[in-house]
């Protein structure tokens, strides 16, 4: 089985089961719509989606260790000693998506919030060149992208005026510019992930889950290889997960199955599961075997609820054990994290090889872009 198909199930099921790991918030009057704005630029197609309410992160005293200020970049500095401001913190809304197909590891994200894209290309440029690069942006669409030239084939930052700004690389983040720009649907059109989102409708964090018929049958092969040819894992197509904030945070995972008897018989194997891991040493130890007890695993039809409540102060406790247990500094991923290193890479050497049409720009630290020359690898308008 592909490692996203493994990824997946282990997002949808085994997340919701155990119930570690998730970020649990006090309730903010009037939340928005997690996909107001986010979710037009994921492309149509995805295994995982992902939405989150930075605000309501920020608001929160469990929430914001995840977000707080000061993150640095290793080798370069605080971004807002670099930058002179962080862009996280502009951020309100953010959704994370991996493609059903593609490369493995490859995944993008989509932010929302009070974006300056000025601000944002300069800020990008002076990571770059800190760590011994070459920035240089590129329109596509409505947008413009901003990359390390002297590293082809890395992550890139695309983003236009008021945002969204996206991340993600290679021809994703062309898909993610084509659903933003209205030239490509995007993930609104796919039922089995709206279906799945009414599941767990309402809260701050919601992630939905859909394999592809591929991806079935990756699954049911692996199984069947490893001697559970029967088992009722199989069965499983999607999943969901979502969080509902307020004095009790209420946790609510769905696991989708091909056929009803299957969700009873897997329901029946997940309670072994969570008693078992309920059990165990360490769980009891790190104080998450309590919440793994109210947990409540209950099949209806071809689904599988799971729903767990807990008082806004243990969830506080639980999630600073996490942090802690860990090492959790920043969880959030940078736009500096999608630049690929510079160790044992030419940092002279620089390919345009593949872009589209456009003329490209080196983008200096000092946010003012200026054309390409005409020698080297920066000879001609780039081209994708």
């Amino acid at each position: 089985m592909q490692t996203r198909t493994k990824n997946a199930l282990l997002l949808a099921v085994a997340a919701a089961a155990l119930g570690t790991g998730l970020v649990v918030l006090e309730k903010q009057k009037g939340a928005p719509d997690l996909g107001s704005h986010a979710l037009d630029a994921i492309p149509t197609g995805a295994l995982v989606v992902a939405t989150a309410d930075l605000d309501a992160l920020r608001a929160s005293p469990v929430g914001a260790p995840f977000l707080r200020e000061g993150r640095e970049i290793p080798g370069v500095g605080k971004v807002k000693d670099v930058c002179g401001f962080d862009p996280v913190d502009t951020l309100s809304e953010v959704a994370l998506a991996i493609p059903a197909a593609g490369d493995a590891g490859e995944f993008g994200v989509v932010a929302s919030g009070k974006i300056d894209d000025e601000a944002i290309l300069a800020c990008a440029a002076k990571v770059i060149e800190a760590r011994g690069g070459k920035a240089i942006i590129t329109p596509i669409g409505g947008f413009r992208t901003v990359r390390d030239g002297a590293l082809p084939g890395g992550g890139e930052i695309a983003v236009r005026k008021n945002g969204p700004l996206l991340l993600g690389a290679g021809s994703y983040l062309r898909a993610m510019i084509d659903a933003a720009d209205g030239r490509a649907p995007s993930i609104r059109s796919s039922v089995a992930h709206t279906q799945l989102g009414k599941q767990i409708d309402g809260g701050s964090v919601r992630m939905t889950v859909v394999l592809s018929p591929e991806q079935r049958k990756s699954l049911v092969d692996e199984l069947a290889e490893g001697g559970a040819k029967d088992s009722p894992a199989a069965s499983v197509v999607a999943g969901a997960l979502g969080v509902t904030l307020g004095p009790r945070v209420m946790i609510h995972g769905v696991v989708a199955c091909e056929q009803a008897d299957a969700c009873a018989r897997f329901a029946t194997v997940l309670k072994s599961a969570r008693d078992a891991r309920a059990n165990d040493y360490a769980t009891r130890l790190v104080g998450f075997a309590t919440v793994l007890e109210q947990l409540t695993i209950e099949p209806a039809g071809d689904l599988i609820h799971l729903r767990v409540e807990l008082a806004a102060d243990q969830a506080a406790t639980l999630a600073d054990r996490v942090l802690k247990l860990r090492g959790v500094s920043h969880p959030m991923p940078n736009p500096e994290d999608l630049m690929p290193s510079h160790e044992g890479a030419d940092a002279g050497a620089s390919s345009d090889a593949g872009r589209p049409d456009g003329d490209g720009e080196v983008l200096h630290g000092d946010g003012k872009p200026s054309k390409k020359g005409t020698s080297g690898a920066d000879a001609g308008p780039s081209r994708r």
